[in-house]
Formats: C-alpha cells, sequence, structure tokens
C-alpha cells in the first residue's frame, strides 16, 4: 500500500489508466508512505461495496490530498461519471482535499456551481457541499484531463462520511417503496412483473387506472395462460372393471393407491388378485391358507416333497409372464403420457392461433366496415345514394334517404375544394363512354367498372376519393386515417380534414378506445433524478387529490420506473451489466442481451396494434449533466400541423413548472439518438401519438426572470414529475371534471420576497402540496426538523 500510494496514476479521458481498476475498493485503508503497522484514526477507510457503489481505486498523494478514480460501467470503460463511496476511521478536524481525476466526460456542471452529495451516519439527510470548496479544472498531472476537486472537513470521528455525485435511489429503495403501495391495496393501483434482468432482478411495470379500465385493458393486451386440463386414462380389466391409474394433478404413470397404504403393498394386493384370478382360470386354487410368496419360493435340493414342487411351475411361469405384460403396460402408458403432453402444447399454441386470428378477423370485419360507411359517405357528399351496381344504376334514379342526407352532409364535407352537391344530381349517367358520378365528375366507364371489382377493399374508397375530389387535394393524404409510406424515410400525413374525420371514425367505432400514457425511467442508471421524477408521477396519481381522481377515470397509466435494474444494483452510469447503453438498442433489442427492453417494446407493439387501445404519449425520463432545468427532447416531423401539435404538452408543462424551460426544449432527429425510445417509437406510431424524452438537470433550474441557480432536492424533482402528471388534466381539457383546483399554480419569486430574503416559493409550494395531499405542514417542518443541523463543510 506504501507503494501504491508514491504516484498518482495518470487517467485519460478514453481508457487512461483503467486497466488497474477491477471492481470497487473494499475497505481500503489509506496508509502514508513508509508507514507500517496498524492502521490510527485518520488514516482514512474507503468503502464502494455495498448497493450502487463506485469507487474504483484510492491514492493518497500526501497527509491531506487523495486522488480518486471512478470504477468505469461494467464491461465498457467509456463511461466514468458516477461516484458512490463512504469514509471512515476519520479525525475530528481533518481537512483532505479529494480529487476526481478520470471523468469520462469534459463538460460537466461543476463548472456552474454543482457540488458533490454527502451525508454521515448522524445526519442522513444528503446535503450539497458549498460551491466554494469545489473546483473544475485542467490538471497537467493528469494529461490536462479535466479534474474535480473538493475540499472537507471531517466534524464527528465515530460517523461514517458517504460522497455521492447525485441523490442516490438504489434499487432495494425502490422495491421497498413498491411494496408500501402494494399493501394499501388500491383498486386502482396494479403491479406486476414484465420480465427479468440478466441478474434476474425484476421488471416492475404498474398500472394506474380507474378499475374499469384496467381490467378491459389487461385482457386485451396482457394475455392470460390459457388452461387446458390434463387427460387421464383408464384402464379396463378383463372382468369389464374400469379403474383410473391416476389424477388429473398426478403422472399418468403413478398408480392411485387408496390411503396408509404403501405402494410396494397396493402393487404386491394387485398382483396377488390377478395371480389368483389367473389359477381359478387353470383350476389351479391353491386354497386360501397358501401365501404367494410360499408358492414361488424356489425348493432346495434336499426337498422331499417333489409333488408340491411340480404344482409350483405353472403358477412361477403365469407370475413372469404377468410381470413382463405389466411392464409393457408400464411401457406403453409411458409414450401416452409423452404423446398427451406432445398433443397438449400443440392444443395450447392452437388456441393461441385461434385467439389471434379472431382478433385479426375481427378487427378486419370493422375495418371493411368503416370502408364501406366511408365509401356511403364519400357517394352522399356527391348527392348519390350507397354503393349499388352499375347494372341497376343503367334503369334506375336512386334518390338517398333525406334523413341520411342531412346525418352525413356535415361529416361528409371533408374538404373545401368542391362546393356542396346539387340536389338533382342523384344518379348515375352513362354517356359516351363515361359514367357522370354527380357534381359534374365524369369517369370512364372502363375505369368505373375496374372500381366496382375493388368494391369493399381499401383502395375501393381511396380510388372514389380521388375520383372525386382529384390527385391535387389528396396529394400525400390519407381518407381512411391510416396513412400508406410510399417511401422508406417518407411521414405518414394527416387524413383530409382530420377533425371532422375523426368524428365519423368515432361514431362508427363500437366502444370509445382506452388513451394509454407509457412511461419509462431509469435506462441509464446513473441516472437517479428519473427515479425521483418518477416516484413524484406515481404518488400523485395514486393519491385522492380530486385531478389525480380525473385523470383515472379518463386515463390508464402505464410506468416502468425503472429499465436497468442491473446497472442501478451495480453502481454504473449508463451501461447494463454487460456493458449496453440500453436507449440505443430499441430497434432490435436482444431478450437474452437486453431483456428489460425487450419486454417493454413487445408491450407497446401489443397496444400498438390493439384496436382498443390508443398509445398517445411515450415519456422516457432522464436527467442531464450538462444543462439546466427540466426540458423535453421531441421529434421531427415533415406535417407542419403534427410538428405544431407536439409541442402543445410541453408548453403547457412549462406553465404549470417553473423549473420546466421550454425555450430549452428542442426538437430533432440526431443519427447518434436513432436507437433511442423516442426516435424508434416515434417512427413507429401514427400520427395520434407523441414521444418525447424528459430530461432534469443533475444540479438546479433557473426560474424566468432570474438568473440565480436553485439547486434541485429530492422533493423538487418530485415535485416536477406531480407537475408533468397534472399537464394531463390541460392537454385532455379535464379541467371542468374537477369541482374546484386546489392545487396552486406556480408563480414566480417577488421583489418583496427577495428583500425580506424569505424562504424560496418552491419550498411555499411543497408545503401547499402537502397540505393539499391530506399532510399537515407542521409535520412537513417537523420532518425537515429532525434530519439534524447542517454539516460543518468550511475548512
Amino acid at each position: 500500500m506504501a507503494e501504491r500510494s508514491q504516484t498518482a496514476p495518470e487517467a485519460g479521458n478514453d481508457t487512461g489508466n483503467e486497466d488497474a481498476i477491477g471492481g470497487n475498493v473494499s475497505k481500503y485503508i489509506a496508509l502514508p508512505n513508509g508507514y507500517s503497522g496498524q492502521p490510527k484514526k485518520g488514516h482514512l477507510t474507503f468503502d464502494a461495496c455495498f448497493e450502487s457503489g463506485n469507487l474504483g481505486r484510492v491514492d493518497q498523494v500526501s497527509e491531506f490530498e487523495y486522488d480518486l478514480f471512478i470504477r468505469p460501467d461494467t464491461c465498457n470503460p467509456r463511461f466514468r461519471v458516477w461516484f458512490n463511496f463512504t469514509v471512515e476511521n476519520v479525525k475530528e478536524s481533518q481537512r483532505v482535499i479529494f480529487n476526481i481525476v478520470n471523468f469520462s466526460k469534459t463538460k460537466s456542471l461543476y463548472r456552474d456551481g454543482m457540488a458533490p452529495m454527502v451525508k454521515s451516519t448522524s445526519r442522513p439527510k444528503w446535503q450539497r457541499l458549498p460551491p466554494k470548496n469545489v473546483y473544475y479544472y485542467r490538471c497537467p498531472d493528469h494529461r490536462k484531463n479535466y479534474v474535480m476537486s473538493f475540499a472537507f472537513c471531517f466534524d464527528r470521528e465515530d460517523d461514517i462520511y458517504q460522497f455521492a455525485y447525485c441523490y442516490p435511489y438504489t434499487y432495494t429503495r425502490f422495491q421497498h417503496y413498491l411494496d408500501s403501495l402494494q399493501k394499501r391495496n388500491m383498486d386502482y393501483f396494479f403491479r406486476e412483473q414484465l420480465g427479468q434482468s440478466v441478474q434476474q432482478r425484476q421488471l416492475d411495470l404498474l398500472t394506474i387506472t380507474s378499475p374499469e379500465d384496467k381490467s378491459d385493458l389487461e385482457n386485451s393486451v396482457m394475455q392470460k395462460k390459457i388452461k387446458i386440463p390434463k387427460l387421464s386414462l383408464s384402464h379396463v380389466e378383463d372382468d369389464g372393471e374400469a379403474k383410473d391409474y391416476g389424477e388429473e394433478d398426478l403422472q399418468l404413470r403413478h398408480i392411485k393407491r387408496p390411503e396408509g397404504r404403501k405402494p410396494s403393498e397396493a402393487a404386491h394386493k394387485s398382483i396377488e388378485a390377478v395371480v389368483a384370478r389367473l389359477e381359478r382360470q387353470n383350476g389351479l386354487s391353491l386354497g386360501h391358507s397358501t401365501c404367494p410368496e410360499e408358492v414361488f419360493v424356489e425348493a432346495s435340493p434336499g426337498t422331499e416333497d417333489m409333488d408340491s414342487l411340480e404344482d409350483a411351475v405353472v403358477p412361477r411361469a403365469l407370475y413372469e409372464e404377468l410381470l413382463r405384460n405389466y411392464q409393457q403396460q408400464q411401457e406403453e402408458m409411458r409414450h401416452l403420457q409423452q404423446e398427451l403432453e406432445r398433443t397438449r402444447r400443440q392444443l395450447v399454441q392452437q388456441a393461441k392461433k385461434l385467439k389471434e386470428y379472431g382478433a385479426l378477423v375481427s378487427e378486419m370485419k370493422e375495418l371493411r366496415d368503416l370502408n364501406r360507411r366511408l365509401q356511403d359517405v364519400l357517394l352522399l357528399r356527391l348527392g348519390s345514394g350507397p354503393a349499388i351496381d352499375l347494372e341497376k344504376v343503367k334503369s334506375e334514379c336512386l334518390e338517398p334517404e333525406p334523413e341520411l342526407r342531412s346525418t352525413f352532409s356535415e361529416e361528409a364535407n371533408t374538404s373545401s375544394y368542391y362546393p356542396a352537391p346539387a340536389p338533382v344530381m342523384d344518379k348515375y349517367i352513362l354517356d359516351n363512354g363515361k359514367v357522370h358520378l354527380g357534381s359534374g365528375i365524369w369517369v370512364d366507364e372502363e375505369k368505373w367498372h375496374q372500381l366496382q371489382v375493388t368494391q369493399g377493399d381499401s383502395k375501393y374508397t381511396k380510388n372514389l376519393a380521388v375520383m372525386i375530389w382529384g390527385t391535387d387535394v389528396l396529394k400525400n393524404r390519407s381518407v381512411t386515417g391510416v396513412a400508406t409510406k410510399k417511401k422508406k424515410d417518407a411521414i405518414p400525413k394527416p387524413p383530409l380534414s382530420p377533425h371532422k374525420l375523426s368524428i365519423v371514425r368515432e361514431n362508427l367505432r363500437e366502444g370509445t378506445e382506452k388513451k394509454v400514457i407509457f412511461i419509462t425511467g431509469r435506462v441509464h442508471p446513473g441516472e437517479t433524478p428519473s427515479s425521483f421524477v418518477c416516484q413524484g408521477i406515481i404518488d400523485f396519481l395514486v393519491s385522492q387529490h380530486p385531478i389525480a381522481r380525473v385523470l383515472r377515470e379518463h386515463l390508464v397509466f402505464k410506468i416502468a420506473p425503472m429499465l436497468n435494474p442491473d446497472g442501478v444494483y451495480l453502481g454504473n452510469y449508463r451501461c447494463s451489466l454487460m456493458g449496453f447503453d440500453l436507449n440505443r438498442h430499441w430497434l432490435d433489442p436482444s431478450p437474452w442481451a437486453h431483456p428489460t427492453l425487450h419486454g417493454v417494446k413487445q408491450l407497446i407493439i401489443k397496444m400498438y396494434n390493439d384496436p382498443k387501445t390508443s398509445l398517445e404519449f411515450y415519456i422516457d425520463i432522464h436527467a442531464h449533466s450538462t444543462m439546466m432545468n427540466g426540458f423535453m427532447y421531441g421529434n421531427i416531423f415533415e406535417d407542419e400541423e403534427r410538428f405544431q401539435r407536439q409541442s402543445i404538452f410541453p408548453k403547457l408543462l412549462c406553465q404549470n413548472a417553473e423549473d420546466f424551460s421550454y425555450t430549452s426544449t428542442s426538437f430533432n432527429r440526431d443519427a447518434v439518438k436513432a436507437g433511442t425510445g423516442r426516435r424508434f417509437l416515434g417512427g413507429l406510431l401514427d400520427h395520434t401519438s407523441y414521444c418525447y424524452t424528459l430530461e432534469v438537470s443533475f444540479y438546479s433550474y433557473i426560474i424566468g426572470g432570474t438568473t440565480a441557480a436553485v439547486p434541485y432536492t429530492e422533493e423538487a424533482y418530485m415535485k416536477l414529475g406531480r407537475n408533468v402528471a397534472r399537464t394531463f388534466l390541460d392537454y385532455y381539457r379535464l379541467n371542468p371534471l374537477v369541482d374546484r383546483m386546489t392545487v396552486p399554480m406556480p408563480r414566480l419569486r417577488s421583489k418583496e420576497e427577495r428583500r425580506l430574503g424569505c424562504e424560496h416559493p418552491s419550498y411555499l409550494r411543497a408545503e401547499q402540496q402537502l397540505e393539499v395531499l391530506g399532510v399537515p405542514v407542521c409535520a412537513g417542518r417537523a420532518l425537515t426538523e429532525h434530519l439534524g443541523s447542517d454539516i460543518q463543510w468550511h475548512l
């Protein structure tokens, strides 16, 4: 250890001296150079062998200075940002300088005033170090890489001090949190295991909605296992009496035995009965006093009674033949059991296929019915009746019913390119090889015949619409609302007059769609603020707040709060156990290398293909290491109207959350982010779905109109999550359903508050929020006072 502390190794930006780091330090004692003997007070002991811990190496530069090396992510040396370690065996008033020397990022919020987190055993509340004691600079001793140094003074000898990059949120804490929610037995909260990670840690999926919506969604999306009872055989004996060889819960080769009887005894009794029956058939009755064992025992050479030996030859031959037959029957039963298992598996597969086929058939019938009705709507747009055969058109004059005309006149007016049709043009007229459809529209008779051939197909509706409105009006637009991609990278266009056509589709569809909001978090394990934001969303949605009740009644929230449980447990910053950045593998996740991501993707695809489910939002929560505030990333669309609709939710969130910045929100199509959930699902889902990445700063936020940075706390992160959930009320215009608005709107800090030096408004709103959710304000203050006094950080 003395030789190790003589020199401070250099750490490069890519790998540095990471070859010397094989794992976390475990109770490593940093001894001075040349010291031998038992460690004394002041010889610091470093440890990171605990959940979410990270510290790979410690080098003592001098009596007061230590170089600390971050352990890279498992199987990936590129990422070195997250650190979390403890220090013990300190002296009171001992002053030290810790240098984190191998950061993999050059840009950092440490340049803007960010500081590490610290707590101790006697003061368990996490606190930030004063920014004046933290330095971020290029160090010539470490290949001019950026180094973060901070000064610290230990004030209590018996305490164990813990330092971290940001507020830790471990896998165990997350499991305890979900267990506490599950124990409350809320009928609108459902927890299930969607899959398991590589190290067999569970991937939890939460469903928060009213009980009716939750049961319907589970039945339609999550396919239940079809239970087919095992078949049993019955053996018919010679006397015609049927006997079962087993029950449904036992294997068929096992013999059913009465209670209290041993297997060997039951088998012996059955053989004895059969032997007695065979003897009676051959006229060789042995008498009731003679046991089978006495008959089958071979006689010794000195036996005098040879007649009894000759009499015993026939029963032994019968016994051996019976034994062979019994063994053959057992073998046949084994084969039958195997055949039954294979048949059962085939039946299960066939049942699944039939279920999927039935769903597809019903969906096709619904789509065909929709197309047929849209055809009638289009014909009524011309003043004509429903689709009919051409031969009948030639001889009859078809007048549409007045009720149908008035009903569909407004809905069918999906374009203002042509004026309303004249009521007199209500029949097809053949003239010079052309068919008159009405409104001055003439179509070649041959094309009209071809169009009638495709009647009932989706192409019929499209071709009919082209004949009516023309290609200029319908250029790159969809009539039925389901656009097709002509080019590989083409973005689907919205339907013609989306508002009116959506009314037609909603009226024709039986029942209403379930609007689903899908939220994921912690795909990057070191981005701990995402877990606090997720917890804020969950806490608000399961509360009895009036807004939460309205949201549960009208929306279905699917939340997967921790997509990378292995990385969280191991203390990685960005990667999984196998070194994969999961947020770059959405295009083709592997079920064995990325099992959690694969499970979430399959669920999203199932919901997208379910006609009764409308997946409208996908939000992936992250934390940002170089920017302030909360903000969003969105996708770029060629359709200007869809692009504008995408910006509505961030604008509403900016109004509800003072720490959210719409100016920092951006919409991009970066090639390096093609494998992210936002980019992949944005290209997969239709134009009614919106995919975002919600970013929140590791450090602080700046309130509009000010320049001072307000550091984030655990409560501030959760408050942002509550505001995210509340914004859905504004987006879906559900405000009238709330009796009264009890949650105060965010307000800016006034000049009078700054002059008086009162508490920050975020703290005031946190108190108001506690009071709204049923927690007295005094309880919140008492909790704050209970956490203890500040640690003396200054030198």
